[in-house]
């Protein structure tokens, strides 16, 4: 009992001193002066929600333009509606399409004009918002692997996490990653309760997580692989063990989701993936020979560049110690995959890890934002390797 009541102690002070870390880090960084260039190009994109839920237009010609298909909506909805609560509105695509005027190379010399098409604090507002997405991560992320965990992993997980620069910088920011993030840690939960009780509520609420994941950024549509993966492993690679009342109640929900809140797809149909997957490849071309000092082009390149950032750059425990202790802590994460055959955190190294990080087109911090945290969970499981108890997701 004593022992008990220590670790309830203890946890109960960690999470004090975290959340008091965390408003710390990111409490003046609401009021920095612009610096992201993308920030105003997702501003500008608030357009779409007074397009959507103020005139609900959805055969307006907006819906087939370049930035209709640029990104999914969902993120352009939220900041839009942000800025309709607080007084502003934009009732069209002129300003991002001056943004879309500007070469790449050259967003911080037209910086006061980017700046000038929003007031000042609209900036704070749409990035607290954008916050509240990246604080309910790192609470859900928090209690997904205190669950399956334990409390230590619990803990070092999201210690690692709040330390991180690359986290705390860009979850206030105006950028879609922390949303995305939200819904691909929420998603895991869903499939490890799955793997649990078997019961095909959490099928359906995977699908329509992944229609909002997918409707947040393009890559969101992997959680529509991670679900069928999941399903296999968990059915014993057995067809005939598959839930399909569920499967097609929940892809049917994935669609009308994804249909609804994007008219985008009324107008093109399933052609209109292809135009999506076919703009965003030509875009990461184009930005590779933009930025050819970023860009990388080869695996081995990528690899290097990876745990370089992810392990050594922005390590707070290798800057001060010089030892990779995330590193050290990921390869036994990885064992203890192998050994403890555990189904979800093979499927996060698999599609979190290991699938962005092979196509990783450019060495941005922006692109290791929601692969850091998944790292970071492997890592911390690690910890477990030597536990005699079965691990109930094996």
């Amino acid at each position: 009992m004593g022992k008990k009541r220590l670790k309830t102690y203890i946890e109960i002070l960690f999470i004090i001193v975290a959340i008091l870390w965390m408003f710390h880090e990111v409490g003046g960084r609401f009021y920095l002066p612009l610096s992201e260039p993308d920030e105003a190009a997702w501003i500008y994109s608030g357009y779409y929600f007074n397009l959507y839920f103020l005139k609900f237009d959805l055969s307006h010609a907006d819906w087939v333009d370049y930035d209709a298909y640029d990104h999914p909506p969902l993120v352009k909805y939220i900041i839009g509606g942000t800025l309709y609560l607080n007084g502003y509105t934009f009732d069209s695509l002129d300003a991002k399409k001056l943004w879309q005027s500007i070469p790449m190379d050259q967003y911080l010399v037209y910086y006061r004009l980017l700046k000038s098409k929003f007031p000042d604090h609209i900036l704070r507002v749409t990035r607290f918002v954008i916050f509240g997405f990246a604080f309910l991560s790192l609470v859900f992320l928090y209690i997904f692997v205190r669950k399956l965990y334990g409390i230590i992993s619990a803990i070092v997980c999201t210690s690692l996490l709040i330390t991180n620069d690359i986290f705390v910088r860009l979850s206030t920011q105006t950028i879609a990653d922390p949303v995305l993030l939200f819904f691909f840690i929420f998603f895991i939960w869903l499939c490890s309760q799955y793997v649990k009780s078997g019961k095909d509520i959490y099928i359906l609420g995977g699908f329509i997580l992944s229609s909002f994941a997918f409707l947040t950024k393009l890559n969101g549509l992997i959680l529509i692989f991670v679900l069928f993966f999941v399903l296999f492993f968990k059915n014993r690679f057995s067809i005939r063990r598959y839930p399909y009342k569920g499967l097609v109640v929940g892809f049917l929900g994935f669609l009308f989701i994804t249909v609804l809140l994007n008219p985008f797809f009324l107008k093109t149909g399933i052609q209109g993936l292809v135009v999506m997957i076919d703009h965003r490849v030509t875009h990461l071309q184009l930005q590779q020979e933009i930025f050819k000092s970023s860009a990388l082009p080869s695996l081995g390149g990528r690899l290097i560049a990876e745990i370089d950032v992810i392990f050594f750059k922005y390590s707070k425990m290798a800057q001060v110690t010089g030892i990779p202790f995330e590193l050290i802590l990921f390869v036994l994460g990885i064992s203890y995959i192998i050994l403890k055959r555990d189904v979800i955190l093979f499927a996060m190294l698999t599609f979190f890890v290991v699938a962005p990080l092979s196509v990783l087109p450019i060495n941005w911090v922006r692109y290791y934002y929601t692969v850091i945290p998944f790292v970071y969970v492997i890592s911390a499981a690690s910890l477990n390797l030597f536990k005699t108890s079965e691990n109930p997701l094996s």
